[in-house]
């Protein structure tokens, strides 16, 4: 059988962690469908509890002590500094530890092959450590590290062209993250072997049997589920929020550095908003069966964009309509969606303009649908 090492600064700390798990599932589907073993190495975190409800082998190093081990896990990397730039002192550490786990799995396991998630950290280190020893790598890129990467590389052009060259296969999270590496690169373009992987494949089909019905009386719920971080645009959508009035609520699942400036700016605005951190299995079906929209109003913040936001599918799973914004890889997610609403980002008017037209026609909707229902089938409405 053969035996593929995966790299992954993000992966579930515990049991129901949504943090990481799209590519936790990817592996999973990839080792039944190919039909090789698979082993992760992932970072030991100051949050890693308990083992994992997964079949895939997992290993983790230590680069700290667990009371500091904060570099990565909870928020992302790049969040995790931002919330304390103290953080930045691990770095060398993660860096030196990673390296070490990684060669050690390199005698030991001898994969026949290695794959890195997040360009930043975990590429850069496999890319060197597989062309010394003639092993095959693929990478992938999911957002910021893809940004942080080609920032790099207008002081390191060669090194970055020689690890992204020397992979089988690079994949990006979207054609707008694709198109902005293969304009990087210019006329080395044809020496980097890019494609697209949204990992749309994760999210499941269908929706989900254990959760029939919100039973929510009151106003209307727009929904954000994500990481509380400024790209993520959550002001703006508060900012939307307040300029409707009382005539909606918000429910915003998922945590971050951002957390309580939003919170205080919900409450000086007079947002109807709850905050519910990150919420799991039951749970996170509930967050969508309560809700009437998924908003997505992501932004660039620096060199920091989107990359291919998987809620967009979740939504589609739950029959939601989605507004996002054209931001990153979410125009490409909501091409074939005719629920979907796409404005420009950083404009809190023009997104209360389509949340409240989205909402008129799914409350319409609904209060066709109730009408059938107490109908019933004898007086002539179609099933």
């Amino acid at each position: 059988m053969s035996r593929w090492l995966v790299v992954s600064s993000t992966f579930p700390q515990y049991a129901g962690d949504p943090r990481g798990r799209f590519v936790c599932r990817h592996w999973e589907q990839a080792a039944e469908r190919h039909g090789v073993d698979v082993r992760v190495l992932a970072p030991q975190t100051r949050w890693v509890e308990g083992g994992l409800d997964t079949s895939l082998d997992v290993v983790r190093f230590r680069y700290a002590p667990r009371v500091w081990a904060s570099l990565t896990g909870r928020f992302g990397m790049v969040a995790n500094l931002r919330e304390m730039p103290l953080r930045a002192a691990l770095v060398p550490m993660y860096w030196q530890a990673q390296q070490m786990a990684l060669r050690r799995q390199l005698e030991l396991y001898r994969p026949d092959h290695v794959v890195a998630h997040m360009l930043l950290p975990c590429g850069w280190p496999v890319a060197v450590a597989c062309s010394k020893r003639r092993v095959s790598y693929d990478l992938y890129g999911h957002g910021s590290d893809v940004d942080v990467l080609l920032s790099i590389g207008r002081w390191r052009r060669g090194t970055v062209l020689r690890l992204l060259a020397g992979a089988k296969q690079v994949y990006l999270p979207s054609q707008e993250k694709l198109h902005r590496v293969r304009a990087w690169l210019g006329a080395d373009a044809a020496s980097v072997h890019l494609a697209v992987e949204t990992m749309a494949h994760v999210v499941a089909t269908g929706r989900d049997p254990t959760v029939t019905g919100s039973g929510v009386v009151g106003p209307p719920r727009i929904l954000f589920m994500g990481r509380l971080v400024r790209q993520k645009g959550v002001d703006v959508l508060l900012r939307a929020v307040g300029l409707l009035g009382g005539e909606v609520a918000i429910d915003i699942a998922g945590d971050g550095p951002e957390r309580r400036p939003l919170e205080r700016l919900a409450a000086r605005l007079g947002v109807d908003a709850r905050f519910l951190g990150y919420v799991e299995g039951v749970e996170h079906a509930r967050a969508y069966a309560r809700a009437s929209v998924v908003c997505v109003p992501s932004r660039e913040v620096g060199a920091f964009s989107e990359g291919a936001p998987l809620v967009v599918l979740e939504a589609r799973r739950y029959g939601l309509p989605v507004v996002g914004t054209r931001v990153g890889g979410i125009p490409e997610l909501c091409a074939d969606d005719p629920q979907a609403e796409l404005v420009t980002p950083n404009d809190p008017g023009g997104l209360a303009v389509a949340l409240a037209s989205v909402l008129r026609q799914r409350l319409g909707d609904d209060r066709e649908d109730r009408a059938r229902s107490s109908r019933g089938p004898s007086d002539g409405w179609a099933a």
